[in-house]
């Protein structure tokens, strides 16, 4: 009986002795709920998702306190379930990797030498946001750059394309609201989606919930290149010109047309280009804007400042929808998902479970996953990223100074590098 006793407290022991190692080779996670971003209220995990993740997983989390109480779950409840509750500023000090939906530039400022931002920096257009992370050495995986792909290395599905088809949705859902349409009831609106991406897609979903069934997609691939077109649309076609290649045209039964003249026979002219920094699309110029009729819906999916619209700036919650020309309506709130936070949530949480393990290995374990190591846009401080150098003129080595830029050149527009 000793015998077997002893050898039940061995494996007892055993097993003890491998979840620790197991634990303690595991980056500290620090989720943070609260943001300096205005109206964000999505969080990177679902309250109703903590009991799913591995325990010894969870035993390297740590959430910040209140964490759940925008879904109503007190942390009394949340707290057995992970490492513990800490405060924001507790977090940001402490924890080995940051996970932090929309980071700010004061977040990031926050930071110590050496720790792991994971989630959306958006540094190629941010150039503080690149300096900080230089600095301080800091490593980002970004969310935005999240990728799967196949054995072959092409790409196959963004991690975050349903919170991506939730921006298409949600802004075209805002913005009627915002301008009190539906059309299911009124006027009769037709609508025009630029890209057949995932936010194109929750585009055209989020029209046919606000009752819009005349829509036309216009892309830069003919019609039979489109991947699982959906029945319910038009698909259209718009290329350069090719006598002035910094003019784009529609392709339409009757011949070429200029592509603004083309846009402005709609009423919701949605943009979801995603666009490649180096060569820009513009669709709209601010002279063009007249051939627009007053409470035309210009909704901006993409927010990419100076990009698509010469006028085109991110707008927010408190101020989504200036107007534009002849009474035009701009929205262009660059977090949208936030206006369906909580579905949003769901959706982010469900994408970033299969990779909590994997991050918090880390370094070896991102270097073995294409998904993760493809996403590191900066680490310990050295940029990664080409499109972060060149759009900044940036030099290739550390400390990355920043050149002078080369003289303003009237743009020459090309197809974006990955059309969405």
């Amino acid at each position: 009986m000793t015998g077997v006793a002893g050898s039940h407290n061995t494996h007892a022991k055993n097993d003890a002795n491998e979840m620790m190692r197991k634990r303690m080779s595991l980056m500290s996670l620090g989720v943070l709920a609260s943001s300096r971003k205005e109206n964000e209220f999505r969080l990177p995990l679902h309250p109703a998702h903590l009991n799913r993740i591995a325990p010894d997983v969870r035993e390297r989390i740590f959430l910040e306190q209140g964490y759940g109480e925008r879904f109503g779950v007190a942390d009394d409840a949340l707290g057995p379930l992970v490492a513990g509750l800490r405060s924001r500023e507790q977090l940001l000090a402490e924890c080995d990797v940051l996970l932090l939906p929309k980071p700010m530039h004061d977040d990031v400022a926050a930071l110590r030498e050496g720790q792991v931002l994971w989630g959306w920096p958006h540094c190629v257009q941010d150039e503080r946001m690149t300096q900080f992370g230089i600095d301080r050495r800091l490593t980002f995986i970004a969310w935005e750059a999240m990728n799967h792909w196949t054995s072959t290395g092409a790409f196959s599905v963004h991690v975050f394309h349903k919170n991506n088809e939730l921006a298409g949705y949600c802004s075209v859902l805002h913005a009627l609201q915002l301008g009190g349409l539906t059309g299911s009831y009124g006027r009769r609106l037709r609508a025009v989606v630029i890209s057949f991406g995932a936010t194109a897609r929750g585009a055209v979903t989020g029209l046919g919930a606000m009752g819009v069934s005349d829509v036309t997609v216009l892309t830069q691939r003919a019609a039979a290149a489109v991947a699982s077109p959906m029945p319910s649309v038009v698909m259209s076609h718009f290329e350069e010109d090719e006598d002035d290649p910094s003019r784009l045209q529609a392709l339409t039964p009757a011949g070429p047309v200029p592509l603004a003249e083309y846009l402005a026979g709609f009423d919701i002219i949605v943009n979801c280009v995603r666009q490649d920094t180096d060569a820009p699309l513009t669709f709209v110029n601010d002279e063009e804007l007249a051939l627009f009729r007053s409470g035309s819906f210009f909704i901006d999916v993409a927010c990419d400042a100076g990009m698509g619209f010469a006028w085109a700036r991110p707008t927010t919650f408190s101020e989504p929808m200036p107007t534009v020309g002849p009474g035009c309506h701009y929205y262009a709130v660059d977090h949208s998902p936030s206006h369906l936070w909580n579905s949003a949530t769901w959706e982010i949480s469900e994408a970033l479970l299969p990779y909590l393990r994997k991050v918090m290995s880390g370094p070896a374990a991102w270097e073995a996953d294409p998904t993760v190591r493809k996403a590191i846009e900066i680490r310990d401080g050295v940029v990664l990223n080409p499109k972060i150098l060149s759009f900044q003129h940036r030099t290739a080595s550390y400390p990355h100074t920043p050149e002078i830029p080369p003289p303003s050149l009237p743009p020459v527009l090309h197809s974006a590098a990955q059309p969405a």
